[in-house]
Order: structure tokens, then C-alpha cells, then sequence
């Protein structure tokens, strides 16, 4: 690095920013740029009072801060008016004496004042730090009750266990009773809600009068529009509606509100075929867009290298292949990035890609010299509880971690964990790794341009891109692309989000006629509503039962309450058989449960689950779903997969297999069904019986248990935590638990202190 040439155009750039000739996104690239290349220098005090003074002019002084992870000291011992007008200005920015934000955050947070209605779009790059925002606008505000809405588990659990250990959220811990579970009941005076979409709507159920918000908060907001979903197999998604859902419930009683997302794009009305359905959405719900897109905190640069043979990315990593073959140079860019010993995210389109490609790094030999000595006990632990063949674990020996969604949670977890600390130097993902994941990586190899098998959006590409380098830990982000197409979806354009209950022309799916204003519905749709309306009455079946599981239509509960009506009495009486099994032992009773499946068919949707329910066992008799319920009820994941063992699966597929049944059939679809049938089930028995709904019994407790995996409170939150099953045995079994404790590996015991701090924590927490 030429440090004068350098030095002088960082100065060039501040000079037109003090004139108004750059933005202030242009700078921030500018001073983030000669932060990255004068990090590893020796520097001086006159080095430190400039760094200073320009960490402060582009509105970061984070980036004076970050020399620390390089070694350099920042103590600057003598002040000049620069510096003390550095000082000063930062200030400004800090929240507490520990904590402060941006100059961009600040401008979020001055946009909440008290005595208004305080509504915001944010659209923010990944780097940006929108979540850090949120809690210090709660703070500022003061808010008695709030609900925080993250896409996963795996999020709700971060920011729950932040809240619980970090010194710096201790205003959360004092002032809040805090839930995360959609059953909660006991409320404090203030309240602090975490939930997924999915979860909040349940709350809502649950307790449609009790509880006034203050603020709500809903992050990945992107996908209220299906069309953003960034799943790596074309398969049924309904997230969009649950999303929907939530914004609309969200937006009840004029609450305060914050709706965030990376990279969203919006429509340019001076195109052709510019649709207003979100501005619709944002003027009706009097909310201001706030667009900070091209605020990239974290400079990124891209490489295609695809059909290159030499290329110097920087000063730091030069390349020189020998072979055009992707594999190839797949295998050198890793084997150059481990030597400087830096970290990297693989992004693979599906989940096979994923092992595949942590085979061919195996085979390469690159990671020989790797030790997991530092997480020993973790390797020992799934070695002994799944198979020490599994792909999985080979990898892991070697320092190459793997990310998709059919990975047990608790491991996923784990894995990302131990990338973040530096024991995993390479980790091979899907689109997974965009959603509900944290990760510290400053390199990012991409390897395909399609998410499964659909292409890339301009959103998926700079989203996935945007993993490359993260705020507090790097200046830059490498993204090293090995499929052109990938570039060409970046530079594509924009395709605005859209919002289908504010658009009149769009087609509407039965749910959305009921949550869509007149002015969005054609004359058509209008009939349709006052049809489904007319079968409702007809049937006598009041709003408060049509409400629970919102995200099954009205007609398709009307035809659960028609087939419930058709049972004969030996059918009414062995869903009662069924019930008393559920609740006495936690089994099922095949014949009772082969009639609830029997009912459930007619809406069943998705192809999996109704394959499940047609393929018969070799007697003809019950139902492969019938059997697969049976065996994960008494042996939870583990005896599952032994059970897919015995029809000849690899290790891989028993487990890959398993892992798709249990997280996207089970504890989503198939609960969701079941959930339809003992809604109407009960409803139905009450009216015969002269009982209340809440008096009648129904299957309840194996939803629960399906759901979460547990039944006690605790048990749940250990489960949406992420543990293993033995752990979740501990809170299940109280008369057992010290034997079960006893027999604890070393990994089980440091992550059950871990979890039972957090319990602890939220047993405790303020008005409980």
C-alpha cells in the first residue's frame, strides 16, 4: 500500500463530502476502505488522532475501535481540538458507558418521539445493525409492553439468551417480564414478548383481549411478499400468510412499530409495470419508509474468478489456478484462505451441494493439519448419539462445518458456534445461512447462482453476498464468486416487493379475502367472502373458533367440522380412546389416530403429508404417519432415525430424512392439521355435551408435545433453545432428573448450565 496516495484520497473524499459532492454512503466506503488496508501497520499517535478524527467524520467510530482486534493499541495520549471534537461527537452517539451506535442508527432512534405515532420501514444492508436498534429505541421509549417477532427459534433463543447474560441488556432484565412461549398467561406489569410470526399469531389466539402493545417489532420483513422467500426447494411456503398475519395483528390499537429487512427493493415508478400494493400497504398504515440500502458499514468487494486463471484480490490473497474446473478451484481458494487463517461461508444451492462439496474439501486434504481437540467433547457427544460415519461428524474432525435445515437444530447450533470462534475455518451452507444466523466470516465463496432450483433474485444475491464480513469484526468482506450468473443477479434489476392484501388485481387465497379491505377485492372476491360467510352461519360456528390457526382457511374448517359431524359413535368413541392414551402415557392409539387422519385428508395440502397418510404399513392397516408418530413419541429424534435404519438407509439419509419429518412435516404441517381437527373436535363436543369449549378435551397435550418436543415449561424453552433430547428429558421427568443429570456427557453438562441460567433467569424475571 502506497500510505500517502492512500491517505490523500480518503482526505479527497472528506473534502467533497464537506462540500456536498459525495454522499455520505460514499464516504463511509472511503474511510472503511483505508481503515481495511491501514489495520496490520504500525502506527503512530499522529496515525491514531487522523483514524480518530476520520472514524468520526464518516459517523462510525466503531471503526476506530475494531484496530483492537488487530493487535493495535488506541490510546491516544496526547489530544489536539480534533481529537476533543472527535470525543465529543461521540458523545453523542453513546447509550450507555459501554454501548453506542452509528451516526445512521442515531437517525432511526430520532425518529421515535413521545406524544406521536411512531411507524417505520427500515431497509437497511446487512452490516447496518438493525436489531442493536431496536432495543435501544425500547429504551429510549420507555414502553411498557413490547413484542419482538424473529423469523426462527434459532433467533427468538439469540436474542433471549442476550437479554438473559449479556451486562449490557440488564434495563431488560429489570424491567420486563419476558416470554417466549405462545401459552403465556401470567403476565407482569411490563412485558417483553419474543416470538416467531407463527408464535405471535398462537399468542393472539390465546389471549385476544389481554394484552395492549406499546411496540411491536418484526424483523425479515420481506416475506409478507411470497415471492422473497429464500427457500432452497420449491416446496409449499405459507410464511408469507403467517407474516402477513402478524403485521396485521401488529398493527392493531395505533401501536408504535418498526418493520426491518436487508436489501429490500422497491419499485421505481417511472417503470412499465410499477405496482403500488406496498405503498398502498405503507400510506394506509401511516408508515414511513426509511431506505438505508447503499449504507454497506462493512465494504464489500466481489471477484468472479470463474474463468479466470490468475487474479489478486488483494494485497493478502492472490490466486494462480492451474485447473478450470469449479471443484478445483473451489479446493485452492480454500486452501489460500486457511493459509492467512481466515474464516469462510460456502454458499451451495441445496443441501446435497452442502455434504458433496464437504467431501470433495475431505478428500483434497487441505484441513490434514486440523486438530478439534477444542471441541472434543462435542465430536464424542454426536459420535456417540447419532453415527460416527455420519458426513457431518467427519467434517467437523476437520474443521468444515455444514448448514442446512435438515441437520438436528441443536447441532446446527453448534456449528455455528464454533465457526464464530474460530475452531471451524470453513462453513458450507444453503440460503439458511441468511436467515435467523449470525455468523463473523469475512470471506464468502459463492459456488451456485440458484437457490434449490430456482434463480437467484437481485434480493437473494445481495443478501447471501451481504454475509461476507461482519460489522465489529472486519472492515471488508471478500465475495468470491465461482457462477457468473450470480454477478449478473446482483446487477439485475430491481424487483419491488409487493403486498397482496393492498393490491386489487392480485389474486387472493381464501385468508387473505378476510384480512383485505373492500377496495382491494373485486366484485368477485366479494362474492366469495359473502359465500364462505354464508356456510359459516349455516353451521353455526362463531369467529372466535374460525380464528384459531389462522393460517387455515374457513372453508377447509368447515370441512373438518362436516366430516367430524359424519363419525359414527364407535368412531367419536376411539378419538376418546386416543385422547385418554395421549394424556396417560404420551402415545397414540392407532385406531383413534387413524380416524383423526381420516378426517384431516380432505385439506391436506402438502404432498409429503399426504403421501405419509396414503402409504400403509405391509399389513395394510395403518397409515406410515401413524408409525412415525408411534416411534418419535417414544424415542423422540434417535429412535426415528433407528427406525429408518431398519429399511436400509445410510446414516446420511436416516438422519436427512428424520430431520425433514420432524421439522417440516411434524412440528409445522402435521400439527397444524391436528390443530384444526381438535379445534373443531371440541367446539363440536361442547355443543353436544352443553360444556364450554374450554371444558372439553381433545388433543391438546400432543401438539404440545409435537410442537415443542416437550411438555413442561421448561422442558419448551430448553427445546426452542437448542439442546439435546437428554436435556429435555431433565425437564420432562422431575421425579428422574437427578439420575438423568448423573448421566450427562461433558458436552450435555456445559450446555445444560448454559440453559439453566437462562432459565432461571426468566423464572425470575421482573413481576413474575
Amino acid at each position: 500500500m502506497d500510505r500517502i496516495k492512500e491517505t490523500t484520497n480518503v482526505l479527497r473524499q472528506i473534502n467533497k463530502f464537506n462540500s456536498k459532492e459525495i454522499s455520505d454512503d460514499v464516504l463511509i466506503k472511503s474511510v472503511c476502505d483505508y481503515f481495511n488496508e491501514i489495520k496490520n501497520d504500525t502506527l503512530n499517535q499522529s496515525d491514531l488522532k487522523f483514524l480518530k478524527y476520520i472514524s468520526n467524520i464518516s459517523g462510525i467510530p466503531h471503526y476506530f475501535d475494531l484496530l483492537n482486534n488487530f493487535n493495535q493499541t488506541t490510546e491516544i495520549e496526547n489530544f489536539n481540538l480534533n481529537t476533543f471534537a472527535s470525543l465529543l461527537y461521540e458523545s453523542t452517539l453513546h447509550t450507555n458507558d459501554n454501548l453506542k451506535v452509528h451516526k445512521y442508527q442515531m437517525k432511526i432512534m430520532d425518529l421515535y418521539e413521545a406524544g406521536k405515532l411512531n411507524r417505520y420501514f427500515l431497509s437497511a444492508s446487512t452490516s447496518f445493525g438493525k436489531t442493536h436498534i431496536v432495543f435501544e429505541i425500547i429504551k429510549k421509549m420507555n414502553y411498557g409492553n413490547v413484542v419482538l417477532i424473529f423469523p426462527t427459534i434459532a433467533l427468538l433463543s439469540e436474542n433471549l439468551e442476550k437479554i438473559i447474560s449479556d451486562s449490557n441488556y440488564e434495563y431488560f432484565r429489570n424491567k420486563y417480564k419476558i416470554h417466549t412461549l405462545s401459552e403465556a398467561s401470567q403476565f407482569g406489569e411490563n412485558n417483553l414478548f419474543i416470538y416467531t410470526p407463527e408464535r405471535f399469531l398462537s399468542f393472539k389466539e390465546k389471549n385476544p383481549e389481554k394484552i395492549s402493545f406499546d411496540f411491536a417489532f418484526i424483523d425479515e420483513i420481506y416475506k409478507i411478499d411470497n415471492e422473497y422467500i429464500m427457500d432452497d426447494e420449491v416446496k409449499e411456503n405459507e410464511r408469507d400468510v403467517a407474516y402477513r398475519l402478524s403485521v396485521f395483528y401488529a398493527l392493531e390499537n395505533n401501536v408504535d412499530v418498526l418493520l426491518a429487512g436487508p436489501y429490500i427493493d422497491f419499485y421505481d415508478s417511472q417503470k412499465n409495470g410499477y405496482n403500488s400494493s406496498f405503498d398502498n400497504f405503507l400510506m394506509q398504515n401511516k408508515i414511513e419508509l426509511v431506505n438505508y440500502n447503499q449504507y454497506e458499514i462493512v465494504s464489500k468487494s466481489y471477484e468472479d474468478i470463474k474463468s479466470k486463471k490468475h487474479i489478486e484480490v488483494d494485497k493478502e490473497l492472490t490466486f494462480d489456478f492451474e485447473s478450470t474446473k469449479k471443484s478445483d478451484k473451489f479446493i485452492e481458494v480454500a486452501r489460500k484462505i486457511n493459509a492467512i487463517d481466515e474464516n469462510t461461508i460456502v454458499y451451495c444451492s441445496t443441501r446435497n451441494s452442502t455434504e458433496n462439496y464437504a467431501t470433495t474439501l475431505l478428500e483434497s486434504n487441505v484441513f490434514n493439519n486440523h486438530s478439534d481437540s477444542s471441541y472434543s467433547d462435542f465430536i464424542n457427544h454426536i459420535s456417540r448419539n447419532f453415527n460416527k460415519e455420519w458426513t457431518i461428524i467427519k467434517a467437523l474432525q476437520k474443521g468444515i462445518g455444514v448448514h442446512h435445515g435438515l441437520i438436528p437444530k441443536y447441532i446446527q447450533k453448534e456449528i455455528i458456534s464454533l465457526f464464530n470462534a474460530g475452531y471451524l475455518k470453513v462453513l458450507i451452507s444453503t440460503t439458511t445461512i441468511t436467515e435467523g444466523v449470525n455468523t463473523s466470516a469475512k470471506n464468502l465463496i459463492v459456488l451456485h447462482s440458484k437457490k434449490g432450483d430456482k434463480d437467484l433474485k437481485k434480493f437473494d444475491a445481495k443478501n447471501i453476498a451481504g454475509r461476507a464480513g461482519r460489522f465489529g469484526h472486519h472492515y471488508a468482506g471478500r465475495v468470491i464468486v465461482l457462477d457468473s450468473k450470480f454477478m449478473k443477479a446482483i446487477e439485475s434489476d430491481a424487483q419491488g416487493i409487493k403486498h397482496k392484501n393492498y393490491d386489487l388485481q392480485a389474486p387472493k387465497d381464501e385468508i387473505d379475502l378476510f384480512y383485505s379491505n373492500d377496495e382491494f377485492l373485486t366484485q368477485a372476491d366479494k362474492a366469495r367472502k359473502t359465500d364462505i360467510k354464508a356456510e359459516q352461519e349455516k353451521r353455526g360456528i362463531p369467529d372466535e373458533i374460525f380464528n384459531l390457526y389462522k393460517v387455515v382457511s374457513r372453508l377447509d374448517k368447515i370441512v373438518i367440522y362436516d366430516e367430524i359431524k359424519k363419525l359414527t359413535a364407535l368412531e367419536i368413541e376411539s378419538i376418546r380412546n386416543l385422547i385418554r392414551v395421549i394424556n396417560y402415557k404420551m402415545d397414540i392409539d392407532n385406531d383413534g389416530f387413524q380416524i383423526i387422519l381420516k378426517v384431516i385428508f380432505p385439506i391436506v395440502k402438502n404432498e409429503k403429508l399426504k403421501f405419509y397418510i396414503t402409504q400403509r404399513d405391509k399389513n395394510e392397516q395403518y397409515s406410515v404417519l401413524t408409525h412415525l408418530i408411534h416411534f418419535y413419541l417414544i424415542g423422540g429424534f434417535m429412535s426415528s432415525v433407528r427406525f429408518k435404519l431398519t429399511q436400509n438407509k445410510t446414516i446420511d439419509k436416516a438422519i436427512s430424512e428424520t430431520a425433514d419429518f420432524v421439522y417440516n412435516t411434524l412440528k409445522y404441517q402435521v400439527v397444524k392439521y391436528l390443530g384444526v381437527f381438535n379445534v373443531m373436535f371440541r367446539f363440536i363436543q361442547a355443543q353436544e355435551n352443553n360444556k364450554t369449549f374450554d371444558e372439553t378435551t381433545g388433543i391438546d397435550r400432543l401438539l404440545v408435545k409435537l410442537e415443542y418436543n416437550a411438555l413442561t415449561e421448561f422442558g419448551r424453552i430448553a427445546s426452542d433453545y437448542g439442546v439435546p433430547s437428554n436435556i429435555i428429558d431433565y425437564y420432562e421427568n422431575s421425579d428422574k432428573s437427578n439420575a438423568i443429570r448423573a448421566n450427562f456427557d461433558t458436552y450435555e453438562m456445559s450446555i445444560f448450565n448454559r440453559i439453566e441460567k437462562i432459565i432461571n433467569s426468566t423464572d425470575r424475571s421482573t413481576n413474575a
